[in-house]
C-alpha cells in the first residue's frame, strides 16, 4: 500500500479517537438530565435559606429557623444524616462538638439522645427529618442535602422511605454522586442536583488530586444525569460549568451567599438562584 495512504489512515484513526475522547471528556461524563428542565423553571426564582433563617438566635438546622424561613417566604436548604437509631436527623457536621459542644459522632447517638442536646445553647434539640417535614408542611420549597460519608447508602433510602407520602415541594442534592445514584434508581422522579466546589484549593484534599479534578469538574454527572447544579459561588471560572450552562442550560445554584453584593455578583456570572446566609435577600 502507498505510505502516503497509510499515513492518512493513521492519522484519521488518531483523529477518530481523539474525536471520541473529546466528546466523552466534553460532553457525555458531564451531561446533565435534558428532559426535564421545564420542571426546574420555578426553583429558579426560589431562594433557599442556607440551613434555615438561622440569626437573631436561632441556631442553624433548627425547627426555628425553619420555620422564620417559612414566615418570610424563603425556600429552606437543610442536612439530613442518619443517627444510631436508624431515623434522619437534620444536622450539618458528622460530630457534634461545633454545634452542640459535646464530644461524639452523630451517627452513634439515637435521635432521642440528639433531641435532649442544645443546638448553639438555644435549648432546642437536634430535630428528625420528620418532624421538619411536620413544621414545614408544604408551605415552601426544600432543597434537601443528603450528608453521605463513603458508600454508604442507607441514607439515601431512608431519605426516600420517610418522603414517601409528603405532598410538599423537594428536590434533593449531595456532594457524593453515589448517593445520588441511589436516588436515580430508587426514586427517578424526583429532581436531584450535584454539589461541588473547587476541591483542589482546599487542604484537605491535597492529596487527593484525581478525586478533586473528577469530582470539581463534574465527571461524575454520568452515573445520575443532575437537574442542576449547585457550586460554591466562586466557581463561575469552571470551564464545564460553564459547558453545562451554555450548552444545556441547565439551573445554576450558588452557595453559600452571604451578602446582596455577592448575590448581584453570582446573577452576573450566570447563576440562577442562591442558597444565602447571614442577610436577607
Amino acid at each position: 500500500m502507498n505510505p502516503i495512504y497509510i499515513a492518512l489512515i493513521i492519522v484519521g484513526a488518531l483523529l477518530a479517537v481523539g474525536a471520541v475522547a473529546l466528546y466523552l471528556k466534553n460532553f457525555f461524563f458531564i451531561a446533565p438530565c435534558k428532559s426535564r428542565r421545564d420542571r426546574m423553571q420555578r426553583y429558579k426564582s426560589v431562594k433557599f435559606a442556607h440551613r434555615g433563617l438561622h440569626d437573631g438566635g436561632r441556631a442553624e438546622n433548627s425547627l426555628s429557623a425553619f420555620r422564620a424561613a417559612v414566615d418570610r417566604g424563603y425556600g429552606i436548604e437543610l442536612d439530613v444524616r442518619l443517627c444510631k437509631s436508624g431515623e434522619l436527623v437534620v444536622f450539618h457536621d458528622a460530630t457534634l462538638n461545633r454545634v452542640c459542644g459535646v464530644e461524639g459522632r452523630v451517627i452513634d447517638k439515637t435521635a432521642e439522645e440528639l433531641a435532649s442536646l442544645s443546638l448553639s445553647d438555644t435549648g432546642e434539640g437536634v430535630p428528625t427529618f420528620k418532624q421538619v417535614l411536620a413544621a414545614v408542611d408544604g408551605a415552601v420549597p426544600l432543597l434537601i442535602e443528603i450528608k453521605m460519608e463513603g458508600d454508604e447508602h442507607g441514607i439515601a433510602e431512608r431519605l426516600c422511605l420517610e418522603l414517601d407520602g409528603y405532598r410538599g415541594d423537594y428536590i434533593v442534592e449531595s456532594f457524593n454522586p453515589l448517593a445520588l445514584r441511589v436516588m436515580k434508581k430508587r426514586k427517578p422522579e424526583v429532581l436531584r442536583g450535584i454539589l461541588s466546589t473547587k476541591f483542589s484549593e482546599e487542604e484537605k484534599y491535597k492529596d487527593k488530586i484525581l478525586y478533586s479534578v473528577i469530582l470539581q469538574n463534574l465527571y461524575m454527572n454520568f452515573l445520575f444525569r443532575p437537574d442542576f447544579i449547585a457550586y460554591n459561588q466562586n466557581g463561575f471560572d469552571i470551564k464545564n460549568l460553564r459547558r453545562i450552562r451554555t450548552k444545556y442550560e441547565t439551573p445554576l445554584f450558588a452557595w453559600t451567599v452571604r451578602s446582596e453584593s455577592e448575590e448581584a455578583d453570582t446573577v452576573s456570572h450566570g447563576f440562577d438562584t442562591v442558597i444565602f446566609e447571614g442577610y436577607t435577600p
